[in-house]
């Protein structure tokens, strides 16, 4: 087992190399045909009726990169924002780098709430988090704050609080610190103040490979993913914002990674197996009072490699998981109203080697997933029997390379 995971880690680094040459490429071509948020205003594009955002994570000045969603799903560049902070230029191996929320909770990718008045973007380089207001005609920059540990690369929002996990390494090694979670309040302006004695440690040590931090539904309880340890962590919220744990509990299925909620609580999460051939899937859990996994679903694979990422629509009937490995396959799966799983389509399409996080748009009528190697967002209408049909293919603009994160409403 251990040793399929030290060939994980070897596939990325070496795919890093190529991943940042890409990025370099995409931020050429976003200053040629990108535009300021004054030029997507004047030339129509609207961050209304919807709108799909991605972060560059780049090393010298970190953007996030703004689309216009029509009616219909199809993209419009609408400009870019700059989050007073720096990315790392690395894959970082997490979810939930980037996503839009109220201060009651998170619309994307986990949308438990629905509206999203503010974007929050973590910044792997200067070890920060931004919190951006959203506009009709682009984004605000209200505040940047120290993230209180080393390389943020995940966020969550719940009841006016705010939880910032920092893998302390290159994709979570914890070789620049131990990886941590810690919290802020957050005002109604979008402005953060740091909760004292809100840090928390991980359990995962030595492995750890954290990589999603997240509120439950109901906000009383926080899940982090620990790809290396095989755990799952979760804390209990107290009244003031403060987390008791944390408890470390053992995934069903090898290498937990990105997860997300139903409407009705249950947790869902990816299982990469250590990029194993093959050997991606999915599992499910109740989440109890305490903080307690109980299995459902134990891992339901999918037939590809290095599954991460996966969104649920809001009627709870399907599950999308994105897996990096192979050919980037998106697989589609029925979520059943106990939470149990079931395989649909292991392969509903390809995106191609480097498929790399997704989100829904906020009536979930259409997936958005994001490739790190072709610099591109594929966009997928969802039908009513769960099939996915690609409609739209974006280049210019769209976050690549060790881009970070993408969110949608």
């Amino acid at each position: 087992m251990r040793r399929i995971e030290v060939r994980f880690i070897s596939v990325r680094i070496f795919l890093t190399a190529a991943l940042f040459l890409a990025l370099a490429l995409l931020l050429s071509a976003f200053a040629a045909d990108g535009r300021s948020a004054a030029e997507a205003q004047e030339s129509g594009a609207s961050l209304r009726p919807g709108a799909v955002f991605g972060m560059s994570n780049d090393p010298t000045n970190n953007e996030v990169v703004a689309f216009s969603r029509g009616a219909d799903g199809l993209l419009t560049p609408a400009g870019s924002f700059p989050t007073g902070g720096t990315g790392s230029g690395t894959i970082e191996d997490s979810a939930n780098g980037l996503i839009l929320a109220n201060r009651s909770g998170e619309s994307s990718p986990n949308n438990l709430q629905g509206t999203a008045k503010f974007l929050f973007a973590t910044n792997a380089g200067s070890d920060s988090v931004s919190v951006f207001r959203v506009e009709p005609d682009g984004l605000e920059l209200v505040d940047v704050e120290p993230s209180n540990g080393q390389r943020p690369t995940s966020v969550t929002v719940s009841k006016g609080v705010v939880y910032v996990m920092n893998s302390g390494g290159f994709m979570c090694s914890g070789t620049e610190g131990p990886p941590n979670i810690t919290g802020f309040r957050l005002d109604g302006r979008g402005e953060l103040t740091p909760i004292p004695g809100s840090t928390r440690p991980l359990s995962g040590a030595p492995l750890y490979g954290c990589n999603q931090v997240s509120f439950n539904k109901s906000g009383d309880v926080v899940i982090v993913t620990q790809q290396q340890a095989d755990i799952i962590d979760t804390f209990i919220v107290n009244k003031d914002g403060t987390l008791d744990g944390p408890t470390p509990q053992q995934s069903t299925g090898n290498g937990p990674f990105g997860f997300a909620f139903t409407q009705r609580g249950q947790l869902v999460t990816t299982e990469n197996f250590g990029a194993a051939p093959g050997q991606g899937g999915a599992a499910s859990y109740d989440i109890e009072k305490d903080g307690t996994l109980t299995p459902l679903s134990p891992t339901v694979r999918n037939g590809q490699s290095d599954t991460c990422w996966v969104v649920i629509t809001d009627d709870n009937r399907y599950a999308y998981t994105a897996s990096f490995g192979d050919d980037g396959a998106i697989s589609s799966y029925r979520v059943e109203p106990d939470g149990n799983l079931a395989l649909l389509n292991g392969q509903e399409d390809t995106t191609g080697p480097g498929t790399a996080d997704s989100t829904l748009s906020g009536d979930s009528k259409y997936l958005y997933v994001r490739n790190s190697n072709r610099n591109t967002i594929s966009v997928f209408r969802v039908e009513n029997d769960g099939g996915l049909t690609r409609i739209q293919e974006v280049q210019s603009g769209a976050p690549s390379g060790g881009a970070l994160g993408i969110a949608a409403k």
